[in-house]
């Protein structure tokens, strides 16, 4: 086989010298890694910059983040920057999403970007795949907005709180005409907001299930602020 130093579909300037039995590289070959290099840090120090300015959400973060949101209120969006007390708005901060009145994101504007911890209350982050997840955070408005509730009987509140699934023994009541997959708010029996999550079937299927069965997946709940407590409080204002 012929060594890739000397093949002749390697460009000449991108050819692996030999010299005493050890590979060198081109002088040229060095300065287009140097160059490499430095434009990777110099992008490396812009995508730093743009996420930890506070901003308004591109066009494509947020389509992302209302199609996640619609999951569980659905058109109720609308209520959530359509307010008649005041107007509020979402800003991106260090990859976060936050909820806050456009009195305080002007206030935050004022303050130096290295110093600005959160504002509002954060609805989740973007991953780095560019996907959102919602926060437990945010539980206070998905409760008073969501389309489908999910209520647990007292015997499988700590279960759920521990973050456990959902079982069918645990549950008390479910909004009818609920669809399988369909984002749902878990409360107590009480109507107290315990987190969120996912329905694992529709509401006809939950009454054919036995007890042991999952009849919703969990997602998020206020236990968390209790077993995560740290790193809660590193982005919430509250």
């Amino acid at each position: 086989s012929i060594h890739p130093s000397i093949h002749p579909s390697i460009h000449p300037s991108l050819r692996v010298r030999r010299r005493r039995g050890r590979r060198t590289t081109t002088p040229h070959t060095l300065r287009l890694r140097e160059n490499y290099q430095q434009q990777h840090q110099e992008e490396e120090g812009r995508l730093r910059k743009e996420t930890s300015t506070m901003r308004p959400l591109t066009e494509e973060e947020t389509t992302t983040f209302f199609e996640k949101l619609a999951k569980y209120i659905g058109r109720n969006i609308r209520f959530l920057l359509d307010r008649k007390d005041e107007n509020y708005c979402f800003r991106l901060h260090k990859d976060r999403v936050y909820y806050a009145s456009e009195k305080l994101v002007r206030k935050a504007q004022s303050v130096p970007r290295e110093n600005l911890g959160c504002l509002g209350t954060c609805f989740g982050k973007f991953t780095k795949s560019k996907k959102f997840r919602l926060e437990i955070t945010c539980l206070e408005y998905l409760a008073r907005f969501a389309l489908y509730k999910i209520w647990i009987k007292p015997a499988g509140v700590m279960s759920y709180l521990y973050g456990n699934h959902v079982l069918k023994a645990h549950l008390g009541r479910i909004t009818e005409n609920t669809p399988k997959h369909q984002g749902v708010i878990f409360l107590s029996m009480s109507d107290v907001p315990l987190g969120f999550g996912v329905a694992a079937y529709s509401t006809k299927e939950c009454r054919k299930l036995e007890g042991t069965a999952i009849v919703a997946f969990h997602q998020a709940d206020v236990g968390q602020y209790l077993r995560n407590e740290d790193d809660l409080a590193a982005y919430s204002s509250g």
